[in-house]
């Protein structure tokens, strides 16, 4: 059987995302899907696509967001992975994000997630300090 072999491309410390869209300052959330959100997936998904858009439009200090779906262990369990450059920026998401909550209409439509989601936990992870992890070019 030949083995073709696939290009590498060593992160820079990046292991989420594309290099351009680095980040040092990760902030984690995990998510347990509720019945509603397991019941009916395909709406679960069109909801968490308009609900990016409407968290994050005004929130401009996140570098980028990344999301994970467990399938097995935690099973309907949704990670997501947003990027800050440095603490003050993350400062910044925090300032603003009390900003927006304090829009009732805007705070409304956030605690909506409720129907969809229970928050298991929050971290805040860093990029390591040298350039470990790849990513296999296709």
């Amino acid at each position: 059987m030949e083995q073709t072999s696939m290009p590498l491309t060593r992160n820079s410390g990046d292991r989420h995302g594309d290099e351009e869209e680095a980040g040092v300052i990760y902030l984690v959330y995990r998510m347990k899907l509720t019945g509603r959100a397991r019941q009916n997936m395909k709406e679960f998904w069109a909801w968490l696509e308009d609900r990016e858009r409407f968290f994050y439009d005004d929130l401009p200090m996140v570098r980028s967001v990344n999301w994970y779906y467990s399938v097995i262990g935690d099973v309907y369990v949704l990670e997501n992975w947003a990027a800050f450059e440095n603490e003050a920026a993350w400062g910044e998401y925090r300032a603003g994000l009390a900003t927006l909550k304090s829009d009732d209409g805007w705070e409304q439509e956030r605690v909506s997630q409720d129907e969809w989601w229970e928050f298991l936990d929050t971290r805040i992870v860093t990029d390591t300090p040298v350039s470990i992890g790849f990513r296999r070019d296709r």
